[in-house]
């Protein structure tokens, strides 16, 4: 009877086991498949909005996404949470973590396959130039540390912009077109196919890195009536000799169509009695206020001239523009890269229909040479005669006449620079402290070439990016740390040992014998 009691217990606890069991197989697929995450992030930043969950859920082909962030970066762990949320709709994403620092051979392997550069900071991490690579078949788009948050109006405040970005990307690996960047050709410009200080090898590969396509126009061909066509920004980059009328009138149409301008025009080298030939494009700028100078600066400023290069070399003043973002100094503490040019001109502003801004000058002591004349025998910065204008003066301009229509994303427009030397290759392998003009002509593609956002995606709130500390309470704080702290924990140790030593002195309080009777 009793052994048939005990089996019957035992068979009880078996089905208790297997329903369990049955229980929790059943409870883990419904979770599979109505997984849902709760976000409780006081700005919603793992809530993906409806344009992303529309995208999500239209995928038909699967989507790669590389994430290159190491577990010390700062971004590693919001971008993970994000993209969790973002497979948690979809099954088409297939997702790869790669950690710089430890996954060596698939780093490599990225690295080849998408012509990625890779560094290493001071502190020996390794760092890459993309942080994240979205691909579907033979298209691939960039996200870069800049593409994930947006500066905000105070220091310490960042506007989170991961999932604009990703979302973004993906949209643009599954169709339309990368942004057309033109090089000019036919008048001595630098060649994106050369290597070198006559070629632009090196930034088309960082155009290229960037989502845009740099392709080169010869405006000089018999059957150029078209060369601009379905360009976003034309570029010219250092011509030696000047565009002809026609050519000029065809990119005055295409800029008052719409179009958009970056010209590097430093003093052109003629046979004229100043020694110097006008570019050929004072038409073409006029409607955006921007005029050419012929002259040639020079820079008289001993703390901005470089040395042994006859003040022809020299470090220019940016003034506060979208163009100049990253280069312009915030206080005396901040120490942004410095923009140095050479064989510059100065530009002066005209009378149009257009809002102009100077992006960068040069000190007062400065003066543009009238005439180069007689230059090949001079050993060093030349006199400065009467008829030569003197600083401060306008070395680049950046200029935006009225949208063309209504859907445009914006007006015309134009950012002239008026020297020879940037531009080259030399400004992508400057040191960061003189590598401003390379950051100058970076934003200035992307000011020319910007497209609206994805407004159906909207911007999360503003979140702490950190904390701003001035010198006099970093000075505080290295006071409290060094000297304030220990003197207490001291101040705190000599008191207990004190406190100590005096009990120890304190005599005994004399105590009966233990025992059952009482003294």
């Amino acid at each position: 009877m009793k052994k048939k009691a005990l089996d019957a217990g035992k068979s009880l606890q078996l089905a208790g086991i297997v329903a369990a069991a049955v229980l929790a197989v059943v409870l883990n697929v419904l979770a599979a498949r109505h997984f849902r995450r709760w976000d409780w992030t006081a700005g919603k930043l793992y809530t993906l909005s409806p344009a992303t969950l529309s995208t999500l859920h239209n995928l038909q082909e699967p989507v790669q996404i590389w994430v290159l962030l190491g577990g010390g970066d700062p971004l590693e762990q919001s971008v993970k949470q994000l993209l969790l949320s973002y497979t948690s709709e979809t099954d088409k994403l297939d997702i790869h973590y790669i950690d710089p620092d430890r996954d060596f051979v698939a780093l490599q392997d990225i690295r080849k396959r998408f012509n990625i550069d890779v560094d290493r900071t001071d502190q020996g991490r390794i760092v890459t130039d993309a942080i994240m690579v979205v691909a579907r078949g033979d298209r691939h788009w960039f996200l870069l540390p800049g593409d994930m948050f947006e500066a905000a109006g105070e220091d310490t405040q960042a506007k989170p912009r991961e999932e604009q970005a990703i979302t973004g990307a993906i949209r643009s690996v599954l169709g339309g077109e990368k942004v057309k960047i033109c090089f000019t050709a036919g008048h001595g410009e630098l060649s994106l196919q050369q290597m070198g200080p006559d070629g632009l090898r090196v930034f088309r590969d960082i155009l290229e890195k960037n989502n845009y396509e740099p392709v080169t126009i010869d405006t000089t061909e018999p059957n150029a009536y078209e060369p601009f066509k379905g360009c976003a920004v034309a570029v010219i980059a250092r011509p030696q000799g000047p565009f002809a009328k026609d050519e000029e009138a065809r990119l005055r149409t295409y800029l008052l169509e719409g179009g958009s301008l970056l010209a590097t025009l430093g003093p052109i080298n003629g046979t004229g009695e100043n020694g110097m030939s006008p570019p050929g494009l004072a038409d073409a700028l006029a409607p955006f206020g921007v005029a050419l100078d012929e002259d040639f600066v020079f820079e008289m400023a001993p703390r901005l001239a470089i040395p042994r290069t006859k003040n022809a070399q020299f470090v220019v003043l940016p003034k506060d523009h979208p163009v100049t973002a990253g280069l312009v100094p915030v206080d005396a503490s901040h120490q942004p890269p410095r923009v140095v040019v050479a064989i510059a001109r100065s530009l002066h502003r005209v009378q149009a229909d257009a809002t102009m801004s100077d992006l960068l000058v040069t000190s007062d002591e400065s003066f543009g040479r009238r005439s180069i004349a007689g230059a090949a025998d001079w050993t060093d910065a030349p006199d400065k005669r009467p008829q030569d204008p003197g600083g401060p003066l306008v070395v680049a301009m950046a200029s935006e006449r009225a949208k063309v229509g209504p859907s445009a994303p914006h007006g015309p427009r134009v950012v002239v620079i008026g020297a020879r030397s940037v531009m080259q290759e030399q400004d992508w392998t400057e040191p960061r402290a003189t590598r401003g003009a390379a950051i100058l002509v970076e934003n200035a593609i992307a000011w020319l070439a910007a497209k609206p956002q994805i407004l159906d995606v909207p911007a999360k709130a503003e979140v702490a990016a950190g904390i701003k500390i001035s010198d006099a309470e970093r000075s505080d704080v290295r006071n409290y740390v060094l000297l304030l702290l220990p003197a207490a924990v001291a101040f705190l140790g000599v008191a207990v040992a004190v406190a100590r030593r005096a009990s120890e002195r304190r005599p005994r309080e004399k105590r009966g014998p233990r025992g059952n009777g009482a003294s």
